[in-house]
């Protein structure tokens, strides 16, 4: 056993810290081995056996009671003869355990009791060892070990990291906090520390009324919770499972205070949701210092989530909502043949030219033709029609694709009517081609870093000929697609030439009926 810890601060705090580290660690080891190599002599016919597991299970009980005793300085080791006893009788248990372990080694239980019987019996030697090591602190000196001087510099350096961490501290933003405790004296303590601090205080004097000012629509919302954990009626831990079964209130930190050090206390907290756990009496540099942390972590958390919001709208708007959906529920998307769709294309006639002409000006070009594609997006939307991509000054869409539609070329008539107009009403006076071709097309999401939804098949190819193929300012439609509005519609016959297609008739729209 080591002679007597120094009288100074710091190598007081040293020596009893050296010993937490080297003693208490294997020292708990061995009460878990012990524990675990119990429960199978119990299990034995054999009174010895049952017997001596409990008895091991004691001596190393006593052994990490007694340690943890010596670490929080509860024994006065000043008295030389003190010493001397503890340490005889620490080296006593250990080597009980010992012992016994080895004899329990010879008998036939000894294939049933593996492999707790030997991490038992290593850590109690372990254990043996570090107290013979232990007889030469110096009690003059801290100890010469680089355990030793890891622990005198860490605790040489705390001064200055605990006046950093309190000015880290006093830059927190203020906040509004909810502090819950049915104790009108620990309230209004602590709530004055809080506004000292600089936070707003709101106080509730038990669960029912924190649960009646959280629900308060008209109440400002809170950006903390500190609540006691032993308040009658609603208890803190109910309020504190209330608090995060609540769709508005999940994300907000509750900090449970409580004179209770009890272990099971701590984990029920935190694994109901807790941000922390404090012990009465707290610090007012501790109590700065956790809610300093527990608030920014919530500032992060609110800053994730305003960047999810941010993914979520640029996704929904990249992709069709079905598309979104899917991926939201497999991380996949299943390509997919559908039967009747209408496609559309547009292209704004005497584009290439209007941008020569305004080569030196890529910001007028861009916002010209940004604005001219954002009308074009809200006419689709009006018709119920799913925008797939831009290509330059092309727009492509679909109708039928995500939602169903009796009449998909109809759909693509009527829009593209109105594109025409907004092109027309537009400043710069475009006139835009459009056309439009109905039948069977295959959609599906490509790209591995940049993703991009998409629509294939004739389908496809044949609306773009007939936008290549049109009249600026009119919509021009295939024959399929001039069939199924045909009750709808009025049209002129035209004959092309369109490349891939041949010679074929499309039908310019002249107005609808």
């Amino acid at each position: 056993m080591p002679s007597p810890p120094p009288t100074t601060g710091l190598q007081q705090k040293a020596w009893l810290a050296y010993l937490s580290q080297e003693l208490a660690a294997p020292a708990d080891a061995l009460v878990r081995h012990a524990e675990q190599l119990v429960e199978h002599t119990a299990r034995s016919a054999d009174l010895h056996t049952d017997v001596t597991g409990w008895r091991i299970r004691d001596r190393a009980a006593y052994l990490l009671a007694t340690v943890q005793k010596i670490a929080a300085g509860e024994i006065d080791l000043a008295v030389d003869a003190d010493r001397r006893g503890l340490r005889h009788d620490l080296r006593a248990a250990a080597g009980y355990v010992v012992s016994a372990c080895e004899d329990l080694g010879e008998t036939d239980a000894a294939a049933d009791l593996h492999p707790h019987l030997g991490d038992t019996l290593a850590a109690a030697r372990t254990f043996l060892g570090l107290i013979g090591s232990l007889r030469q602190f110096d009690p003059a000196a801290e100890p010469e070990s680089e355990l030793a001087g890891t622990i005198r510099d860490t605790l040489t350096a705390l001064p200055a990291a605990v006046a950093g961490a309190a000015a880290s501290a006093d830059r927190t933003a203020p906040a509004r906090l909810l502090l819950v405790d049915d104790n009108e004296f620990n309230r209004d303590l602590v709530a004055r520390i809080l506004t000292a601090q600089g936070h707003t205080v709101d106080t509730a004097a038990g669960g029912r009324a924190a649960m009646a000012r959280l629900r308060d629509p008209a109440a400002p919302p809170v950006d903390l919770i500190l609540c006691d954990l032993l308040m009658p009626e609603v208890t803190g831990i109910d309020l504190l499972r209330w608090a995060k079964a609540d769709p508005r209130l999940w994300a907000v930190p509750v900090i449970m205070v409580s004179a209770l050090g009890d272990e099971d206390g701590v984990l029920a907290c935190i694994s109901a949701g807790a941000e922390d756990y404090l012990t009465r009496p707290v610090r007012a540099e501790l109590l700065r210092a956790r809610i300093a942390g527990s608030l920014e972590k919530k500032r992060l958390r609110d800053r994730e989530l305003v960047y999810q919001a941010r993914i979520d709208r640029l996704v929904q708007a990249i992709f069709p909502p079905a598309v979104v959906d899917e991926w939201r529920k497999h991380e996949s998307i299943r390509p997919r043949r559908h039967e009747r769709v209408g496609v559309l294309f547009t292209d704004v006639a005497g584009f290439t030219a209007w941008c020569e002409q305004r080569r030196d000006q890529p910001e007028q070009v861009v916002a010209t033709l940004q604005d001219l594609i954002a009308r074009f997006e809200t006419a689709a939307v009006r018709h119920g029609v799913q925008k797939i991509k831009t290509v330059g000054d092309a727009f492509m869409a679909a109708a039928g694709l995500s939602a169903a539609d009796p009449n998909p070329a109809l759909s693509l008539v009527r829009c593209g009517l109105d594109l025409i107009a907004a092109a027309a009403a537009h400043p710069a006076g475009w006139a835009v081609r459009v056309g439009v071709h109905v039948g069977p097309v295959v959609t599906g999401v490509l790209g591995q870093t940049q993703f991009s939804f998409d629509v294939w098949g004739h389908t496809v190819n044949a609306a773009a000929r007939m936008e290549s193929n049109g009249v600026p300012g009119r919509v021009t439609l295939s024959d399929e697609a001039r069939r199924d509005v045909a009750d709808a519609v009025d049209a002129t016959p035209r004959a092309v030439g369109a490349k891939g297609l041949g010679e074929l008739t499309v039908w310019d729209v002249t107005g609808l009926k």
